[in-house]
């Protein structure tokens, strides 16, 4: 872990859930300024293993994946030429007379950027390494052809893709699967002596440009923000004429918008009623125990 200074290292462990996804069981750090995020980059720069070979002074003898994820929601702004009392209607119900900012669902956007700088294939004709240096380009060009084999399984459209290979492919799993747009540099040499290299490189490059990626917008809702969204669109229905589709459209989300705020309410009450009883010193019920 790259975040982490001091101390041993340990080998990181793979994780995956419903919510997350494949993440690494690693150190996070809240950013809230492109300062802030810049400081971390430098920071996990700085204790990246680098060593020297007869190739490069400063070689890396590890891959490096830096990611980011960001959560945003629209600013709730006040109305122009308020009265300025701090008083928040925002539990009233939605009159249906703007579109501004104040009316949107209030969804939460996630999105996820992995920066990952690979290392370079090694030739231990061309490094001259030994001892752990050469153990070390091994594990590199094992990943690296486990990574091309992914790919060229991916722009192929093969009906199964072994992601679970390396742990390389198994972190970038998400982004490589579809739900993702993404760039990919490759650096060569025009020297002559590290032609195989420079053709591996080339065909790696010409693979990715086979695979076909397709970004979706992730939205986290809870039931304050389907409820809003659900009235939305219950306003947009209407907007669209009485015509017999815009009006079934319009009675189905009336029903959802009900269904909606009939548990949202359910909720808050089942809520309060524990708070009040562990307030009192009380016993919850066993089926509140098991809720």
């Amino acid at each position: 872990d790259l975040l982490v200074t001091g101390g041993g290292k340990s080998t990181l462990t793979i994780r995956e859930d419903k919510r997350r996804g494949v993440f690494v069981d690693s150190n996070e750090t809240i950013v809230t300024s492109s300062e802030n995020l810049l400081g971390v980059l430098f920071a996990g720069e700085k204790n990246r293993s680098v060593g020297s070979t007869a190739m490069n002074e400063r070689s890396s003898r590890s891959h490096t994946i830096f990611r980011i994820t960001v959560e945003s929601r629209i600013r709730e702004e006040e109305p122009a030429g308020g009265d300025g009392d701090g008083s928040d209607d925002s539990d009233g119900e939605d009159d249906g007379r703007g579109d501004g900012p104040g009316t949107e669902d209030g969804a939460v956007r996630i999105s996820t950027l992995n920066l990952v700088d690979l290392a370079g294939s090694e030739s231990v004709r061309h490094t001259g390494a030994t001892g752990d240096r050469q153990k070390e380009g091994g594990k590199i060009n094992q990943s690296l052809l486990t990574l091309s084999r992914v790919i060229e399984g991916l722009g192929k459209g093969a009906a199964h893709v072994n992601f679970r290979d390396s742990k390389l492919t198994r972190i970038l799993q998400p982004s490589l699967s579809g739900n993702a747009r993404m760039a990919v540099i490759c650096c060569t040499t025009p020297s002559e002596l590290y032609l195989e290299e420079t053709r591996s490189t080339l065909k790696f490059a010409e693979g990715c440009k086979l695979v076909k990626t397709c970004a979706q917008v992730n939205e986290i809702m809870d039931d304050r923000s389907l409820i809003k969204k659900l009235q939305r669109e219950l306003r947009e229905a209407r907007r669209g004429g009485p015509d017999k589709e815009a009006m079934e459209q319009m009675r189905a989300l009336e029903e959802k918008a009900q269904v909606a705020e009939v548990a949202n309410r359910k909720a808050e009450e089942d809520l309060k009623r524990m708070k009040d009883l562990i307030l009192k010193g009380g016993v919850l019920p066993a089926g509140d125990a098991s809720t």
